[in-house]
C-alpha cells in the first residue's frame, strides 16, 4: 500500500490532544509497515508541547510489535524551553510578542503563574508558542525536506491536531495556522480541531476548559473568514500577511467524543484512534473514479460558491464575510477481522505458557504448563557426592585439603599425602641421630611451620583466610553456573532454583555448625594425641642405654605414627577454622544469589501477570458481530480462537518449540556470563514484551498456518469479505445489516437543525444538503480474487450499502480495497457554519459566565483570548432579530430626528382621495418630492408594517451625516432642537388626545427626550 498520489504529508500535533494522534498514527504505521517499508513513506512529524511527558525514554505505550514507535528530538518542539517570566522580564528580545503582550508587567499580573503546561490560559500558550516559533518552522522545514527527499514531489499536505480547552494547543493553535499558512501558501492545510467535550473529563477544567472552546471557535471563525489578522510572531511583518491567500485553512475538522448516534467514547484513549484511522484512511486512499470526490471533499474544494456566510447586519449588495462554513466532521466505521488482536492473543497466551516454563516447568497433558510447581526433594539432591564434588563444597574441599581456587589445582596434595610422604622420611633421618624422637619432633615442627606448602600450616591457612571471599566467590560461581545450565537447558524452572538454593543454603548453614562442633572434638583428640607423644618420650627415656635396639626400633616407629596422628589433626583443625570462616561468607553471597534469582523471578512474574492482563483484554467478544454502534465493529470467530488457544496450549511439542525458543532468546539477551546478577541487568519486562512480540508472535503465525491449513478455517489472514458471506446468507439479512451499518456510521459531532435551516440574510436560502449540511460517504470494500461467490457477495453488499443511504447523500463503494481483512466506511458532514454545532450555546454559557463579573471581566477575555479581549471578533451567531417593542423603544428617537431634518414628512398621498399621511419623501425623474405613505398618524408610524431596524438604521446615519456636515453649527442644531418640540407639542400630544399621562404619549415624550440628546 502507497501514500496517495505519492505525496508529502507533514503531521502537526498541539498539546496532548495533538501528541495522542500523532502517537496512534505512528502506532498504526509501525503496525502495518515495515522499517524498511515505513522509510520509503513520505510522512513527517511535528510535536508541539510545553512538557515532555511522551518523550521520556523506553516509553513502553509506544512498543509497537518489538519496535520503538516513540517520536525523536528532531521531531519535537519544546515550547516550554523559554520561562513566561524572561519574557516578561525583556520584552524587547521577543519582538514578536509585543504586540498581543503590551505593558509586560500588566500582562504578567494578569496571566499569573503557569506551573503545568501552559495552564488552560490561551494567553499563556500563545507566547510560550511564540517565543519557540523558530524552533517550531525549523522543525518544519526538516520534516517537508525530509519528506520530499523520500517522494521526489513538492506537493504537501499539512495536516494540523489541536484540543481547544487547553492552553498549548488550543493558544498556539492561530499562530500555527498563520505561520504554516504564510510559510507554505500553496499547501493543502487541513485542520483537525477537537470540541470540549459535553460533559468535562474528572480532573481535566481548570475553570476555562469549556469557555476556552469557544473562545478558540470565535478566534478560528474570524482567522478562516479573514477578520483576524494576528500579530507576526516571528517579529517578521506587524502583522501576518494573509490578505491575499486563497484560504488560511482549506478545511477545519471539528469533533469531539460523542457521535451524532449518541455514542460516547474515551476521550484520552480511543478518540486520538479514531482520529489517527481517519487519515490513515485518507492518506493510504487509493485515487480512482470512486474514491476522488471524497478526496476532493477532504480539501473542501467543491463547496467554493458557499464558503461563507455574509453579515446580515449590512445593506443589501454589501460584500462581508463573517462565518466560514468551510467546517466538516468526519466519521468512520471499520468492520474488521481484528487479525493483530488475534494474534496478540495467540502471543500472549503462549508466550504465558513459555513463560510459565520458565518460572515451574510443570507439564499437564491437560492444561499445558501449569502456573503452580512441581515438588523435587533438593535434600538428597544437594548431599549427593557427585554435586558436592561439582561445587567443591565436600569436606576436603571446605578445609582446603583439596583446592577450591582453580588457580590452586595441582600445586599441592592433601594433607594426608603431605603428613604421610614426609614423616616416613624424616623418621629414618631421625632414627640415626642421638635422640631420634626429639630430633623427629623437631622436623615434625619445622615441616608444620615451615615447609607445609612451602609456608607452613599457619601461614598457608592465615593467607587463605585472608583470602576466603574469593574462595566463596568460587563456590557461589560454581553452584550459580550449574543453576543458569541447567535452567537455560530447560532442566529446572526458576521455582526450583530458588528450592535449590534454599537446600544449599541450609547445607552451608549446617556444614559450617557441624565443623565448629568437630573443632572441639579436634582439640580434644589433639591434647590425647600430645600426652601419648609425652609418653612415648618417657617409655624412650626409661630404656636408656641399655635398651634393646629392636624395642627402641618400635618406639621410634610408635613415635612417628603419633606424629603423624598429631599434625595431620593439627592440620585438618586449620582447615576447618578456614571453613568456618569461609562458609560464614559462602552463606551471605549464596543468600545474594538467592536474591539475584528472586530479583529474576520477580521479573518473570512481572511479565506473568502483565501477559495475563493482556489475554484478559483480547478476544473477549460473545459469538457473532459485535455492536454497531461501535466505530470499530468486530467480526470474527471468538469460540474458533478459544478452541485453536486451547488445542494449542495441550500440544506438548508445540509448546516445548516455543518455550525453548523464547529461553534461547532470553539467554542470547544476557550473554556470556552465565549469572543471575547479569540476567536481572539485562532482561526486564520491556525486554520480554519485545520477544513476545517478535519470536513468539512469529511461532504463532507459523503454527496457525500449519494446524489450520483450510481457507474456511483459518483466523487470520482471512478477506472479510468470505467471512460475511458466511454470516449473511440470505438477501433480507444482507439489508438488514447494511442498513444498520449505515444508520450507525454518524460523524463525531452533532449539528442543530434550527440552525442550519435558519434562513439568514444576506445570504441564500438554506438548503440541506446542497449549498449548508452537505454529506458524502465512502465505502471501501476488500478486492476479492478467485472466489466467484464471494465476489456475487461483494456486489449484493454493495448495491445493500447504497441503497441505505438516505437522500441526498453522494455515497461512493471502492471495490479495490488492499487491506483484505476489513472494510471502512467514512463519511463527511462538510460546509457548516460554527453556529450550527449543537452543544455551542453551552460553552458560551460557560465563557459569558468568566464574563460576568465586571471586575474581572477584562482579565478574564485577556486570558481567555490570544489577542485583544475578542469583543473585535465577528459573532459565531447570527444577530438576533429584534422584537417590534424592541425596534420601536431603539429607533423611536430617529424616527423624531427624521422628522426634524425633514427626511419624514406630512403630505398628499397622491391617490386621488386628497388625503394625507406621514412617510418618508422621495424625489422622482423630475425632481418632483413624492410622498411614500407610512401611516395616516405620526404616532401610528412605530407600528408600520415598514417601520423595519433597517429603516432605523438608515435614519441612524443621515443623523449622524447631518450632524457633521449641514447641521454643525450649534445655531442649526438648535433648529432641530425646536423642530422636535413642535413634533411632541403640537403633533403627538394632540393625536394622544391631548392627555399628557396618556400611555402613548408618555412613550413618545421619553423617546423625544432621547431625540433632543442626540441632536444636541
Amino acid at each position: 500500500m502507497s501514500i496517495k498520489g505519492n505525496e508529502n504529508h507533514i503531521l502537526v500535533g498541539l498539546g496532548g490532544t495533538g501528541g495522542k494522534v500523532l502517537k496512534a498514527f505512528r502506532k498504526r504505521l509501525f503496525q502495518e509497515y515495515s522499517s524498511d517499508e515505513r522509510s520509503k513513506l513520505s510522512i513527517g512529524y511535528v510535536y508541539v508541547d510545553s512538557t515532555r511527558e511522551m518523550m521520556q525514554p523506553n516509553d513502553i505505550t509506544f512498543r509497537v510489535l518489538g519496535q520503538d514507535a516513540s517520536f525523536g528530538e528532531s521531531e519535537f518542539v519544546y515550547v516550554r524551553g523559554v520561562e513566561l517570566n524572561s519574557v516578561f522580564a525583556n520584552p524587547s528580545g521577543f519582538p514578536g510578542l509585543k504586540g498581543f503582550i503590551g505593558d509586560p508587567e500588566v500582562m504578567q499580573k494578569t496571566i499569573g503563574s503557569v506551573e503545568t503546561a501552559a495552564g488552560q490560559k490561551r494567553r499563556a500558550g500563545r507566547i510560550l508558542f511564540g517565543s519557540s516559533v523558530q524552533n517550531y518552522l525549523s522543525t518544519l522545514r526538516s520534516q517537508y525536506i525530509k519528506a520530499k527527499e523520500i517522494s521526489g514531489k513538492n506537493t504537501l499536505n499539512i495536516h494540523i491536531f489541536t484540543g481547544l480547552a487547553g492552553g498549548t494547543g488550543s493558544g498556539s493553535i492561530i499562530d500555527v495556522l498563520a505561520q504554516t499558512r504564510c510559510e507554505y501558501p500553496d499547501a493543502h492545510i487541513v485542520l483537525y480541531a477537537m470540541i470540549p467535550e459535553p460533559t468535562v473529563p474528572m480532573g481535566c477544567d481548570a475553570g476555562r476548559y469549556q469557555a476556552n472552546g469557544y473562545a478558540a471557535l470565535v478566534e478560528l471563525n474570524a482567522l478562516m473568514a479573514k477578520k483576524y489578522m494576528p500579530y507576526d510572531v516571528t517579529g517578521k511583518y506587524e502583522r501576518v500577511p494573509l490578505e491575499n491567500v486563497k484560504a488560511v485553512v482549506d478545511n477545519c475538522i471539528l469533533y469531539t467524543n460523542e457521535n451524532e448516534n449518541g455514542l460516547t467514547i474515551d476521550s484520552h484513549k480511543q478518540l486520538p484512534l479514531v482520529v489517527a484511522d481517519f487519515l490513515y484512511n485518507y492518506v493510504f486512499l487509493e485515487q480512482n473514479d470512486n474514491t476522488s470526490d471524497f478526496i476532493r471533499t477532504y480539501s473542501l474544494e467543491n463547496i467554493e460558491d458557499w464558503r461563507n456566510e455574509f453579515n446580515e447586519r449590512t445593506k443589501e449588495g454589501v460584500v462581508d464575510p463573517v462565518r466560514s462554513k468551510k467546517y466538516s466532521s468526519f466519521g468512520i466505521k471499520r468492520v474488521v477481522i481484528p487479525e493483530e488482536e488475534i494474534i496478540e492473543y495467540f502471543t500472549f497466551s503462549f508466550g504465558r505458557q513459555a513463560l510459565l516454563q520458565l518460572r515451574y516447568n510443570n507439564w499437564n497433558d491437560d492444561m499445558g504448563f501449569r502456573d503452580t510447581p512441581a515438588n523435587i526433594d533438593f535434600h538428597s539432591f544437594v548431599a549427593e557426592a557427585e554435586n558436592l564434588e561439582r561445587w567443591r563444597m565436600t569436606d576436603k574441599h571446605l578445609t582446603l585439603d583439596k583446592p577450591i581456587l582453580d588457580s590452586d589445582q595441582k600445586k599441592w596434595t592433601s594433607f594426608a599425602e603431605y603428613w604421610g610422604s614426609v614423616i616416613p622420611v624424616w623418621t629414618e633421618e631421625a632414627s640415626r641421630q642421638k635422640m631420634p624422637l626429639n630430633e623427629l619432633e623437631k622436623f615434625c615442627a619445622e615441616g608444620y611451620e615451615k615447609y607445609f606448602r612451602k609456608v607452613g600450616v599457619k601461614n598457608f591457612f592465615e593467607g587463605k583466610t585472608q583470602a576466603r571471599d574469593e574462595h566463596a566467590s568460587e563456590i557461589c560461581t560454581l553452584i550459580e553456573e550449574y543453576m543458569y545450565d541447567k535452567w537455560s537447558t530447560g532442566d529446572l524452572s526458576l521455582y526450583n532454583l530458588l528450592q535449590l538454593i534454599d537446600r544449599i543454603v541450609d547445607a552451608v548453614d549446617s556444614k559450617r555448625k557441624d565443623f565448629e562442633g568437630r573443632i572441639t572434638t579436634y582439640n580434644q583428640q589433639i591434647e590425647e594425641l600430645e600426652k601419648a607423644k609425652a609418653l612415648n618420650q618417657l617409655d624412650w627415656a626409661n630404656k636408656g642405654f641399655i635398651g634393646g635396639l629392636i624395642s627402641k626400633n618400635k618406639i621410634i616407629q610408635g613415635h612417628a605414627t603419633i606424629m603423624q596422628q598429631l599434625y595431620l589433626k593439627k592440620t585438618e583443625l586449620e582447615g576447618m577454622h578456614f571453613a568456618v570462616s569461609m562458609l560464614s561468607v559462602l552463606l551471605n553471597k549464596v543468600n545474594a544469589l538467592r536474591g539475584h534469582i528472586e530479583r529474576f523471578v520477580y521479573i518473570i512474574n512481572e511479565a506473568l501477570e502483565d501477559t495475563s492482563k493482556q489475554i484478559g483484554t483480547r478476544c473477549q467478544d460473545k459469538a457473532g458481530i459485535s455492536n454497531l454502534k461501535e466505530t470499530i465493529i468486530r467480526f470474527y470467530d471468538n469460540q474458533g480462537v478459544q478452541k485453536f488457544t486451547k488445542n494449542i496450549i495441550r500440544d506438548k511439542a508445540r509448546q516445548k518449540s516455543i518455550a525453548d525458543e523464547f529461553r534461547g532468546e532470553i539467554i542470547k539477551l544476557i550473554g556470556t556470563e552465565r549469572s543471575f546478577a547479569r540476567a536481572n541487568a539485562a532482561i526486564s519486562l520491556d525486554g520480554i514484551s519485545n520477544l513476545l512480540d517478535t519470536v513468539v508472535r512469529r511461532k504463532v503465525i507459523t503454527i496457525h498456518d500449519e494446524v489450520l491449513v483450510e481457507n474456511t478455517e483459518k483466523l487470520i489472514n482471512r478477506n472479510i469479505l468470505e467471512q460475511l458471506n458466511e454470516q449473511y446468507r440470505s438477501d433480507d439479512e444482507l439489508k438488514l445489516f447494511a442498513k444498520e451499518l449505515i444508520e450507525q456510521s454518524g460523524v463525531f459531532l452533532s449539528l442543530n437543525g434550527t440552525e442550519l435551516n435558519r434562513a439568514v440574510k444576506n445570504n441564500p436560502l438554506p438548503q440541506i444538503r446542497h449549498n449548508i449540511d452537505r454529506k458524502i460517504v465512502l465505502i471501501n470494500l476488500p478486492k476479492v480474487e478467485g472466489n466467484e461467490q464471494v465476489q456475487r457477495f461483494a456486489g449484493k453488499l454493495k448495491e445493500a450499502l447504497m441503497n441505505a443511504v438516505t437522500g441526498g447523500v453522494l455515497v461512493k463503494v471502492d471495490m479495490n480495497g488492499l487491506r483484505k481483512n476489513e472494510m471502512t466506511i467514512v463519511c463527511m458532514d462538510y460546509c457548516f457554519p460554527i453556529r450550527a454545532v449543537k452543544g455551542l450555546d453551552v460553552l458560551k454559557m460557560k465563557y459569558d459566565y468568566l464574563l460576568k463579573d465586571p471586575n474581572e471581566a477584562r482579565q478574564n477575555r485577556i486570558i481567555l483570548h490570544t489577542e485583544g479581549t475578542g469583543e473585535n471578533f465577528p459573532d459565531l451567531y447570527v444577530a438576533k432579530e429584534k422584537m417590534p417593542s424592541e425596534i420601536r423603544k431603539e429607533y423611536t428617537p430617529y424616527l423624531m430626528t427624521a422628522f426634524a431634518l425633514g427626511i419624514i414628512k406630512y403630505g398628499d398621498r397622491n391617490d386621488g382621495t386628497g388625503l394625507k399621511a406621514y412617510g418618508t419623501v422621495e424625489v422622482d425623474d423630475f425632481g418632483i418630492e413624492v410622498l411614500k405613505p407610512m401611516a395616516d398618524k405620526f404616532t401610528e408610524i412605530p407600528y408600520a408594517a415598514t417601520f423595519t431596524e433597517e429603516l432605523g438604521k438608515s435614519w441612524e446615519e443621515q443623523l449622524t451625516t447631518a450632524l457633521r456636515t449641514d447641521y454643525l453649527h450649534v445655531d442649526k442644531r438648535k433648529e432641530l432642537v425646536t423642530r422636535i418640540q413642535h413634533l411632541v407639542k403640537d403633533v403627538i400630544l394632540p393625536e394622544c388626545g391631548g392627555n399628557t399621562g396618556a400611555e402613548s404619549f408618555l412613550f413618545f415624550r421619553e423617546a423625544g427626550l432621547k431625540a433632543l440628546e442626540l441632536v444636541k
